[in-house]
């Protein structure tokens, strides 16, 4: 993930493997801890996964400010959410047989909401509509809710069309 790819880029900073990154300042004020050599033991002592993720604000607005290790790590991140699109998306045959019909896409998570000049979201839906132009983004207003309701409402008309009802 975000976060993840954050610290480990801290890491190789400070051991000299990678370039400086603004990050190793930003994360080690938001952990309050005093150098990246305690890095490792704070991941350790509660190596959940919202604790981690929680750090990913931290790599947008480095980000946002011009570190080019965060917007590599933000640029990654978008491609490989919009090429798991496209494999999902394919595979399901949601855009047709020709890959040109419009379908739903329901954009809902901490990374994916609007962040000021840093759209993650956006830049989704810019990688996934080059492949696929039908793409209809959904940001619901009740997240889980709003994507199951939009999910299986997306099935019963499919499911009335196959039946012919």
């Amino acid at each position: 993930g975000i976060a993840a790819q954050a610290l480990t880029a801290v890491i190789k900073a400070h051991d000299g493997r990678g370039p400086q990154t603004n990050l190793t300042r930003d994360i080690i004020r938001k952990l309050e801890i005093s150098s990246p050599d305690e890095l490792i033991g704070w991941a350790y002592a509660d190596p959940s996964w919202a604790r981690i993720a929680a750090l990913v604000p931290v790599v947008v607005s480095a980000a946002e400010d011009g570190d080019k290790v965060a917007n590599t790590i933000l640029h990654d991140a978008v491609q490989e959410l919009a090429e798991s699109v496209v494999a999902v998306v394919r595979r399901l045959t949601l855009c047709g047989e020709d890959g040109k019909d419009q379908f739903p896409l329901v954009l809902v998570g901490g990374v994916l909401e609007g962040n000021k000049k840093w759209d993650i979201s956006g830049e989704v839906i810019k990688c996934i509509s080059k492949v696929f132009p039908g793409v209809c983004p959904i940001r619901p207003e009740v997240t889980a809710i709003g994507a199951a309701l939009l999910a299986w409402s997306h099935l019963r008309k499919e499911s009335k069309l196959q039946n012919g009802s």
